[in-house]
């Protein structure tokens, strides 16, 4: 059964692999910013880098992964803007971690950028693939955790919280609080 373009298998395993790597880094009730946690977990792996650099795109980041090695490649106003605040900054990188924790790398060897994509409405983060739209679910369900099954938080308060983006709060939301979603995950 298909939820929201994800298997609910898929989605459960999504949901699994984000939910322990943020149980990892914080409390369940925790809500963070993605540049503190990202650095929290350079300082306890050692193959994990971050590398803010000046000049090229402000609104795309990658993360550079083989094997163990582990390097998030960020613009440093997209990494300053993460810090203050900014949801957009804040979910790109939580895009990037989702690619490394979801082993993306290892699926294939292509670079893979989180960017904003021309549309007929302005730009967006729609993205062109499965694994694209896996991981911007992923990406939401790392920084709202287990919030996400509050069926008394609104999409908007809870992305504020979060420091992440709307659209996809409320997609994951659907997706965790979907019947069958929960089913699978008690199996």
């Amino acid at each position: 059964m298909t939820i929201f373009s994800l298997e609910k298998e898929q989605a459960v395993s999504v949901w699994k692999d984000m939910i322990d790597l943020r149980r990892d880094l914080r409390a369940d009730g925790e809500f963070f910013k993605v540049p503190v946690v990202w650095s929290e977990m350079c300082d306890d792996i050692s193959t994990y880098k971050t590398k803010v650099v000046s000049g090229g795109d402000p609104n795309r980041a990658g993360m550079i992964a083989f094997g163990d090695l582990a390097t998030l490649v960020a613009p440093r106003q997209m990494w300053e803007k993460a810090h203050n605040g900014c949801w957009v900054s804040n979910f790109t990188l939580a895009h990037e971690i989702t690619h490394l924790a979801r082993d993306h790398h290892e699926q294939d060897a292509v670079v893979k950028n989180f960017k904003l994509f021309d549309g007929a409405s302005g730009r967006s983060n729609i993205p062109p693939t499965l694994e694209e739209h896996e991981t911007n679910i992923g990406a939401a369900m790392f920084q709202c955790g287990v919030a996400l099954m509050d069926k008394n938080l609104s999409t908007i308060d809870l992305a504020r919280r979060a420091y992440s983006d709307p659209i996809y709060v409320g997609k994951a939301q659907k997706i965790v609080q979907f019947e069958s979603f929960i089913e699978e995950l008690a199996l």
